[in-house]
């Protein structure tokens, strides 16, 4: 790598940390440093350019999705939709090894679905399914560690905010991740469960004693079906949706915020409009957030390109006496150092504009791939101290008390975490089966 890349790159990051030192937002952060950077790095007015992509970075119809999907998530958390989900799941899971354990990762997995968000998911299964658990006798560690793990799907099964934030930085085909993140969501709540049933069986003690079966188990099965099945509506309008090519995930995310509405109105008749301000109150504050943290990332991509300091970094990585895995490898171990010490919205934002052409063109792996798997590394920082949200919020769930122990339930799902890269690394048609397929 020649040497005026390499100090430009060191200098460039000194003024982004300094700049996050002083507590600037993530997205002023990532557009002022691109400023600098074009302005006294660059040759020329190279940041006159960077005018018109202010407005033309949010000027795209896929991202009228974000507040949508995340509209429809807030309706659906402040009318407690998550309870009968999460009665409905347990009515079914509580004979099984694991008992209501599994209950947490289903009831995630499908809330994920409808919110989008992991702090959400988080939110609304813990604090329905963490009294519940300690009430019967669960261990109080493996319950928070199985609680801020199933919150990690939020941002991993579709509909995901982090998906269209990927998307609209790279110009990926946001329908695609969406469909991409199917499979792999559901391969790694297994992996939860899988630890789950281990546990059980290594330390029954645990859990308390499984109810049995029993004659009613089947009418505890329907029963439980018919507190779930507006989440499947909604699940089955979004992705069959998107899958068939009947409506882009824009038009889903639209269908699916009224149908949301519908329910909350008409089905839990929990609708004010003192709710409804607030959840619009907070989707137009979350949407700005990250619509500032886009056009940041965007310029401080285009600024990253234009000084050649992208094409230099991808030729340097390609010319290195390392395979393709190996330096993939590293990658993941720089995001799980980086997940320990920056949220994950804010990794995907600042590490995007740089690694995406060094995955995807250097190294040869498919963009849709790299995406759904970058959320994976993601939502590792969810729950690594000291900046993970999901543990923090599952602390605050669990009374507040000894962090120690959420930390602890935690780490064997991180475990299960790597083992899912892994997984998606060898086989890759696990993403990519599905997108390869969708009708458009």
């Amino acid at each position: 790598m020649e040497l005026s890349i390499a100090l430009y790159i060191v200098i460039i990051l000194a003024f982004l940390f300094f700049l996050l030192a002083l507590g600037t937002w993530i997205g002023f952060a990532l557009y002022g440093t691109a400023l600098f950077a074009l302005m006294f790095l660059g040759r020329g007015n190279m940041h006159t350019i960077l005018g018109s992509l202010l407005f033309n970075s949010v000027d795209s119809y896929t991202m009228v999705a974000l507040p949508l999907f995340i509209l429809m998530g807030l309706l659906l958390i402040k009318s407690g939709s998550s309870d009968p989900l999460f009665r409905g799941v347990r009515k079914i899971l509580s004979p099984f090894p694991g008992g209501m354990l599994h209950a947490n990762i289903i009831a995630c997995s499908f809330f994920a679905a409808c919110s989008g968000s992991s702090t959400a998911t988080t939110v609304a299964i813990g604090g329905v399914s963490y009294p519940e658990l300690m009430k019967y006798g669960y261990d109080r560690k493996i319950t928070l560690g199985s609680i801020a793990a199933g919150g990690t799907l939020g941002i991993l099964i579709p509909p995901s905010i982090m998906m269209i934030i990927y998307g609209s930085i790279t110009g990926n085909s946001v329908g695609k991740l969406f469909i991409g993140g199917v499979f792999p969501g559901l391969t790694l709540a297994g992996l939860f469960i899988l630890w789950i049933i281990i546990a059980s069986l290594i330390h029954p003690e645990w859990m308390p004693k499984r109810e049995p079966f029993g004659r009613d188990y089947p009418k505890k099965v329907l029963s439980g079906l018919a507190d779930m099945w507006p989440v499947f509506l909604l699940i089955a309008l979004i992705m069959g949706t998107i899958y068939g090519g009947l409506a882009t995930p824009t038009e889903a995310a639209a269908i699916a915020t009224v149908i949301s509405f519908l329910l909350v109105v008409f089905y839990y008749r929990k609708f004010s409009a003192k709710m409804l301000v607030e959840a619009v109150k907070e989707t137009i504050f979350l949407t700005t957030m990250m619509m500032l943290g886009i056009v940041g990332a965007r310029a401080l991509g285009m600024a990253l390109s234009m000084l050649q300091i992208a094409t230099a970094l991808s030729n340097f990585v390609a010319s290195l006496p390392l395979n393709r895995y190996t330096i993939w490898a590293i990658i993941v171990f720089i995001y799980a150092l980086l997940g320990c010490l920056i949220d994950g919205t804010d990794l995907l934002i600042v590490t995007t504009p740089v690694f995406y052409p060094i995955v995807t063109r250097t190294l040869g792996f498919n963009p849709i791939w790299f995406g759904v798997v970058l959320v994976v590394l993601l939502e590792m920082s969810l729950i690594t101290p000291p900046v993970g949200l999901n543990l923090y919020v599952t602390h605050s769930i669990g009374g507040g008390k000894n962090l120690q122990d959420t930390i602890q339930g935690i780490i064997p799902f991180m475990v299960a975490m790597f083992v899912c890269i892994a997984i998606l690394t060898v086989f890759p048609d696990i993403v990519m089966y599905l997108p390869n397929r969708m009708g458009r």
